[in-house]
Formats: C-alpha cells, sequence, structure tokens
C-alpha cells in the first residue's frame, strides 16, 4: 500500500467482515502480469484443506489409473504418500504439530515460520511483520489477464512433476487460495475501492 491511511481503511474495512465476501482486485504480480482477479475473502485455509485431504482419498484409484501411464507405480506411490503426509501433519492436532516442531519436521517448520512472519488484522487480512505490506487473501474464482508476460520455464524433479499432477487430479482448491501483496494496485471490498 502507499499510504498509512490506504491501510487504515483497508483494516477497517477488513474488521466489518462477518464471513466471507468478495475482493476485486487489479493486480501486478512481481513477474509483471497485470490482471483482474475476484477472490473470496474470509474462507478458512484449514476448510480448504480438510476438503483436499477428502479429496485425495476419494480420488487415490483415479490418480493411480491416470498417472500409471507416464511413470512408474514406486514413483506415484511416493509422490501420493508425500501429498497425503503433507496433508495430515498440517491438519493434525495442535499438540501433534507441537511434537512435529521439536522434532524440526519440515513441514511444520515451514508452516510455523510463515504464521510467525504476520500478524493477523482481520479475516483474509494480515501485515508481514517486517516489511509492513499488506497481504489479502482468498480463493480465486476468476481471472483477467490485462498485461500478459511470458513466464520462464521452471525446471521440476519428477517427484514434484507427479505431486503437482496429484494435486490437479484431485481438483486441490489450495492451488487457488492465492496472497496478494499491496504496493502496486487496488482493490474493492464491501463496496469501497481501497
Amino acid at each position: 500500500m502507499k499510504t498509512q491511511t490506504q491501510q487504515n481503511n483497508v483494516v477497517a474495512v477488513g474488521k466489518t467482515i462477518k464471513g466471507t465476501t468478495f475482493v476485486g482486485t487489479t493486480y501486478r504480480n512481481s513477474q509483471g502480469e497485470l490482471s483482474r482477479q475476484l477472490i473470496v475473502s474470509g474462507i478458512t485455509y484449514e476448510n480448504l484443506l480438510v476438503n483436499d485431504f477428502n479429496s485425495l482419498q476419494a480420488n487415490q484409484n483415479v490418480v493411480f489409473s491416470t498417472l500409471e501411464k507416464s511413470y512408474s507405480i514406486d514413483l506415484i506411490t511416493l509422490a501420493y504418500n508425500n501429498v497425503f503426509s503433507s496433508l495430515e501433519k498440517r491438519l493434525s492436532s495442535d499438540e501433534t504439530k507441537a511434537k512435529l516442531l521439536a522434532d524440526k519436521d519440515s513441514t511444520i517448520v515451514r508452516s510455523q515460520a510463515q504464521k510467525d512472519a504476520y500478524t493477523h488484522l482481520a479475516k483474509g487480512i494480515k501485515v508481514h511483520n517486517d516489511t509492513n505490506e499488506i497481504h489479502v487473501f482468498g480463493l480465486v474464482v476468476k481471472k483477467r489477464v490485462l498485461e500478459a508476460v511470458e513466464y520462464k520455464e521452471t525446471k521440476s524433479k519428477e517427484l514434484t512433476i507427479v505431486q503437482n499432477k496429484i494435486k490437479k487430479l484431485c481438483e486441490f482448491k489450495q492451488s487457488k487460495y492465492k496472497t496478494f501483496i499491496f504496493q502496486q494496485g487496488e482493490f474493492k471490498m464491501q463496496g469501497l475501492t481501497l
């Protein structure tokens, strides 16, 4: 955000959200793409993870039968187990997470580092503790690119590729859960343009 007044407006509007709300934004990402996006803010991330976990279990046969045409069963099994384990850990009880954190489990360590880096101001709005940038987050429901950019091809390991294909086959909602960092752009929330 450009000014403290704008940050205060975001927080004031955000605190009026009782459930979920649609947020419209014109946003330029770090690669330079400019787009208009509509998100549902205020959705609980844990609920998305539960949905994804249920979808992963329900679609296990589809995952294996689809991917075995291109990959070995051993690789698919490893990828499936990695995705399953990650979701299981992130959905575990606070007591289990504390034990995993004490054991330096990489999934929980990363998750805790994310939590510690922000202060939550209102539903769907947090501020980065070091940069003071406002982060608005939610589920993307619509995106229209205004200025396209060519993205560099990423060179992922085969295991990562298979894990990503599993998430796509299971239509993971967490993949559509995005954070928008406001330095440039504007967004509309609760009928106000900020």
